[in-house]
C-alpha cells in the first residue's frame, strides 16, 4: 500500500466551483473509469476518481510528468492516495504537482477494497495536455498573454492551442508555418459536420484570423461578433480553413475539443493578485 503524505491543500478558488463535478463528469456509468483532472496551471491540480463500488475504500496514483516510462532512472511527480469521497468521487487536492500547456502526464491508478489486503494496480495511462487548453485558475485580460509561444512548442499541422473561460468565450492559437498565407476557422457546438453539408449552420465561422506573434489567433473577447460559450459538458467540433502561399486551399478534417476530458472551465470574479496565493491547509498520514 501507499505509504505516501497525502497533502490537502486550498488552491484560491471558491468551494462553490467544485459542486457537481463528479456528476457532470462520471454520469454516464459505461464510461472508462480513469481520473479526472482539474489543472489550476502552474499552481496544482485536483483530482477525482468516481467510486462506482461500495467495496472500494481507497484510491491513489503515481505520476509521471514528462517521462518515459520505460527508462529506470524514473521519479514519482505525485505519489499519493485518499479514503476521502466527495460527491460520489475519490477526491485530491495537491500544490506538489504543477502542469503547464504541453505537459505529458503518464500515470498509474491503485485501488484497494474492504476484505482484501492487496492493492490493485491498473495500467499505466497518460494525460497529454499538448493540443487543448482550458485553464481552471481566473485569467481576467481580455488576451491571455503568451498563448501563441506555448502554441509553438509543439506545432502540429493546423491544430490550435485552445484556451476556454467558462461563459465567457475563449481564444484559438494556431502557430504561423511559412508556407500558410491565411488561416480560418469553423466550428461546431455539441454537433457534428455533416459530410457535403454546405448550408450547415456554423456556430462560429471566421474566414481569416488574425496574425499576433508568430500566431493565427482567434478571440472571442475581442472578436467583431461573439462566439458561442462554453461549460462543462460541451464539446467544439472545428475545421480549419485557409489558404498557402501557392493558392492552394486548405481545410483540414473535423477535430473535436471535448471540455469533459482533462481540464475544467472555471467561471470567476476577478480580485486582486494576493486572493490566488496557494496555502497548504494540513499535512495528515494515510
Amino acid at each position: 500500500m501507499l505509504s505516501r503524505l497525502f497533502l490537502l491543500v486550498a488552491l484560491g478558488v471558491p468551494v462553490a466551483l467544485a459542486a457537481g463535478i463528479c456528476q457532470t463528469v462520471f454520469k454516464d456509468p459505461n464510461s472508462e473509469e480513469r481520473p479526472f483532472f482539474r489543472v489550476f496551471e502552474g499552481q496544482g491540480v485536483e483530482i477525482y476518481y468516481p467510486k462506482r463500488n461500495a467495496q472500494q475504500e481507497m484510491f491513489g496514483i503515481k505520476i509521471y510528468k514528462n517521462q518515459d516510462l520505460r527508462k529506470k532512472d524514473l521519479h514519482c511527480d505525485l505519489c499519493v492516495n485518499t479514503t476521502l469521497v466527495e460527491d460520489g468521487c475519490f477526491k485530491i487536492k495537491s500544490t506538489l504537482l504543477s502542469v503547464e500547456i504541453r505537459d505529458v502526464l503518464k500515470y498509474v491508478t491503485l485501488s484497494k477494497f474492504s476484505g482484501n489486503p492487496d492493492v490493485k494496480v491498473a495500467a499505466s495511462k497518460k494525460v497529454e495536455f499538448n493540443d487543448y487548453v482550458i485553464p481552471s485558475r481566473c485569467d481576467c485580460r481580455s488576451v491571455p498573454i503568451g498563448g501563441c509561444k506555448k502554441a509553438s512548442q509543439k506545432i502540429t499541422e493546423y491544430r490550435p492551442l485552445f484556451k476556454f473561460h467558462e461563459s465567457s468565450g475563449f481564444a484559438a492559437y494556431i502557430p504561423k508555418a511559412s508556407s500558410t498565407a491565411s488561416l480560418g476557422l469553423q466550428g461546431l457546438k455539441n454537433s457534428n459536420f455533416v459530410r457535403g453539408g454546405g448550408q450547415q449552420k456554423l456556430d462560429l465561422n471566421v474566414d481569416s484570423l488574425v496574425e499576433r506573434d508568430g500566431c493565427f489567433v482567434y478571440d472571442s473577447t475581442t472578436a467583431s461578433s461573439a462566439g458561442p460559450k462554453f461549460a462543462l459538458g460541451d464539446h467544439l467540433n472545428f475545421v480549419v480553413t485557409g489558404k498557402k502561399i501557392g493558392g492552394e486551399k486548405i481545410r483540414t478534417d473535423p477535430r473535436k475539443v471535448f471540455l469533459t476530458d482533462y481540464f475544467i472551465p472555471s467561471s470567476c470574479t476577478c480580485q486582486p493578485e494576493s486572493s490566488n496565493v496557494v496555502k497548504p491547509q494540513k499535512v495528515s498520514r494515510n
